[in-house]
């Protein structure tokens, strides 16, 4: 579809806060793109300096017994295509990514995350951002080597700055769904390096080439590190 567009017990919470603007405004200002930036950028850093920490708590009830609910935190970076062509091309942009995810049983765990679009892509990109923060479920399936494959659906919710679709409004936030999959290889310790697809869908997107509502959908590739809590090499 071208339509302007191409168509334990420790607990981690992440939180991703998605702004909104008024009717009469047009675009977010860089200041305020600089503060969603920052505050994607210190929920990274916190993560990334928590889980020494975390690692080493062991509550006493389950101390010496395996947790009942396997828990893994990461973070790395999205390269994803934002479903847009204008005069300069396909859109492709950079951004830092976050996820949490809670094993429950056998396979089947919840997973929360958040993606971006912040960052390179041609002429024209630096007027498309995108913010997405979804939660679902999520299957790691039996391990292979060194390998486990994940597979993932989820819905959440999207921000998104785009250089004009015929609405009069360049920033809005959208509902969102999304299906993936890719596999995490044990890198070492209580390591292992995650790559995945996502498939974003951004329903009831309005086209300025159609003047009718289209599912917009940005997708890409994230790649990362993953930290499992428990023994060493734990598999899920």
């Amino acid at each position: 579809m071208k339509t302007g567009h191409r168509g334990c017990r420790p607990h981690i919470i992440l939180y991703l806060r998605i702004n909104s603007v008024s009717p009469g405004r047009e675009l977010i200002s860089n200041q305020e793109m600089k503060n969603m930036g920052a505050k994607l950028a210190v929920a990274v850093a916190v993560l990334l300096v928590s889980i020494p920490s975390l690692a080493q708590v062991e509550p006493a009830a389950t101390a010496g017994r395996a947790l009942p609910v396997k828990l893994s935190v990461g973070a790395g970076m999205d390269y994803w295509s934002g479903d847009w062509k204008d005069n300069n091309g396909d859109i492709y942009r950079w951004g830092p990514a976050v996820w949490a995810t809670a094993t429950i049983w056998h396979c089947l765990g919840v997973n929360a995350e958040g993606h971006s679009m912040i960052v390179g892509g041609n002429q024209g990109a630096s007027n498309y951002k995108l913010f997405v923060g979804e939660g679902g479920l999520m299957c790691t399936m039996g391990y292979w080597g060194r390998f486990q494959p994940i597979y993932k659906g989820e819905l959440g919710f999207a921000s998104l700055s785009q250089p004009g679709n015929g609405t009069g409004h360049l920033h809005s936030t959208y509902s969102t769904w999304s299906v993936g999959g890719g596999a995490e290889y044990h890198t070492g310790g209580h390591w292992w390096t995650r790559v995945d697809f996502t498939y974003e869908a951004i329903p009831n997107f309005h086209s300025g080439v159609t003047n009718q509502n289209h599912t917009l959908n940005p997708r890409g590739v994230t790649f990362g590190e993953t930290y499992r809590f428990g023994a060493s090499g734990t598999r899920f």
